[in-house]
């Protein structure tokens, strides 16, 4: 409701305000789906970037649902909540150091090679969690721990690769195109970071996951269970081997 006392301008302008607002608002949706649509549309025409980016899309997502589900592991089936400090400093402190080592292998087997070994050890890796996370107990928890080292050695290549082969498309594409690469590469890392907790938390659902409530944790089916290490172990292997069997599909670099 306007005030009596307003002028006529006054309340045309106030009046007016909301839908000028929200054309300008339609309008620049619009733009922004039009601009990556088009940069979908031009990155997409490189069968090499597409090879890339899908592999790239199924490895983040594979990595996220691995860090999202390490805390679930370690206090439901290792039954020590404390661990997953422990993991995740054993997974990140090799990915910090790991990078000079794969440099340097790289410059002998290429950064394709290296790119698809990270990708096989980090597969591998998954499926390695299985027999530690059954075991539980001390010799449990240092099976996970060497596994879980070997698999942040895995991620550093993951990284250091992959953005070493997006370097060599958007150079290859020319600075026209380096907009498009670059923003479809940051939607797609986008988008395996939201996926890969998402996708944990539907196979928990499915296996009949209960949440903890009030502080208290709440006791678990098999089923349950069963849910909770099957996502953590076979769904990233399988994920990364999507990943591989796209990447394998890329020609930005064959050297022997």
């Amino acid at each position: 409701m306007f005030s009596p006392t307003a002028s006529p301008i006054a309340r045309v302008l106030v009046a007016s305000y909301p839908r000028s607002a929200n054309r300008r608002v339609a309008v620049a949706r619009m733009r922004s789906r039009h601009s990556a649509l088009a940069d979908l549309r031009i990155a997409g025409r490189d069968r090499d970037f597409r090879a890339l980016v899908l592999s790239y899309l199924f490895t983040g997502t594979t990595t996220h649902l691995f860090l999202a589900a390490l805390p679930y592991v370690t206090q439901y089936l290792f039954h020590n909540a404390k661990l997953t400090a422990l993991f995740m400093g054993l997974f990140l402190a090799p990915a910090m150091f790991a990078g000079p080592g794969w440099s340097a292998w790289s410059r002998r087997i290429g950064k394709q090679r290296g790119l698809l070994l990270s990708q096989a050890v980090f597969a591998a890796g998954s499926l390695a969690l299985l027999p530690g996370a059954r075991l539980g107990g001390g010799a449990g928890t240092a099976l996970t721990a060497v596994v879980v080292m070997a698999m942040g050695i895995a991620f550093s290549g993951l990284q250091l690769f992959a953005f070493s082969m997006l370097s060599d498309a958007v150079n290859g594409a020319g600075s026209v195109k380096a907009g498009a690469y670059t923003g479809v590469w940051t939607a797609t890392e986008a988008t395996g970071t939201a996926v890969g907790p998402y996708l944990y938390s539907a196979v928990l659902a499915l296996g009949g996951f209960v949440s903890s409530t009030g502080g208290h944790t709440a006791a678990q089916s098999g089923t349950a269970l069963d849910a909770l290490l099957l996502g953590f172990t076979a769904l990233p292997a399988a994920l990364m081997a999507v990943a591989l069997w796209f990447q394998r599909r890329c020609t930005l670099d064959r050297t022997p």
